[in-house]
């Protein structure tokens, strides 16, 4: 079996506070985070993980402003500088079904498609605070139903092509981890749990932004905290559950194998494996 190579794509942005994601850290610092999908290839197959943003959804985001950018026509580019378009996608792995990951569904109704079931699930009957939140946007079941293979996946499994999803609560109910064997090792992609390397990693000092900059951070050595959590983990404990799974899950518990979906180092490194 070929090992497979991982190529970040750039589906937008949006700016935050960065203790967004770890709560009363940094409060003072602003980062663009990238809405981030990732091209897997082993010279045979084209998967997809997320489909980033659509255009539209910008009205319909319940999180304040944000500068929002992304667009279908973003994901396309993306794909062409690959010298692919969606045809030649085989299969998509939604990492988790809010807006800023599914929100160009209807662009692959051809290829197999995996989604946790209980992800599936919280889809069609979301708590109030998602309502509210608008974690999951009114067109995503529909657009759903146009894929003419959807696989519900029901908690772990190791895929025929290498390929290992993992459920993975604490931001969504039906998360999904996605371990990828390259050849420099297992890359473990956490999609929104956690959202950024430093949530996973307190000890960090330092952070890559999309532009290559170097920034300094607040590192947290003490061990009091071993993870960082914020405003989009609902469940604590399940984070917890999970950030400890996925760090016996890559090559090493080292930020080098961990490709967190709004991690702004994604961008600018872009190729990983």
């Amino acid at each position: 079996m070929n090992s497979w190579k991982i190529t970040a794509l750039y589906y937008g942005q949006l700016t935050l506070p960065k203790s967004v994601f770890a709560t009363g850290i940094d409060d003072n610092i602003k980062i663009d985070f990238p809405f981030s999908g990732f091209l897997l290839r082993n010279g045979k197959e084209n998967v997809l993980v997320d489909t980033g943003m659509r255009e539209s959804y910008f009205e319909q985001m319940a999180i304040g402003d944000v500068n929002p950018k992304g667009s279908t026509q973003m994901l396309l580019d993306e794909l062409a500088k690959e010298t692919l378009t969606p045809d030649d996608i085989d299969t998509v792995i939604y990492t988790h079904l809010h807006y800023d990951h599914c929100g160009n569904i209807d662009l692959f109704p051809n290829a197999v498609t995996y989604i946790q079931k209980t992800e599936y699930a919280n889809l069609l009957n979301p708590y109030a605070f998602q309502q509210a939140r608008m974690d999951y946007f009114p067109d995503t079941a529909a657009q759903l139903a146009k894929i003419k293979k959807i696989l519900f996946v029901d908690g772990d499994v190791k895929l025929s092509n290498g390929l290992e999803l993992y459920l993975s609560k604490g931001h969504s109910l039906g998360g999904q981890t996605i371990v990828v064997p390259t050849a420099k090792g297992r890359y473990v992609l956490t999609g929104d749990i956690p959202s950024a390397k430093y949530c996973l990693f307190p000890e960090m000092e330092k952070m890559t932004l999309m532009n290559g900059e170097v920034i300094d951070i607040t590192p947290i050595k003490d061990g009091s905290l071993k993870f960082l959590t914020g405003a989009f983990t609902p469940d604590h404990f399940g984070a917890y559950d999970t950030h400890y799974k996925q760090l016996l899950l890559g090559e090493k518990p080292e930020p080098e194998y961990f490709l967190p979906s709004h991690d702004p180092e994604n961008i600018y490194r872009r190729y990983f494996g």
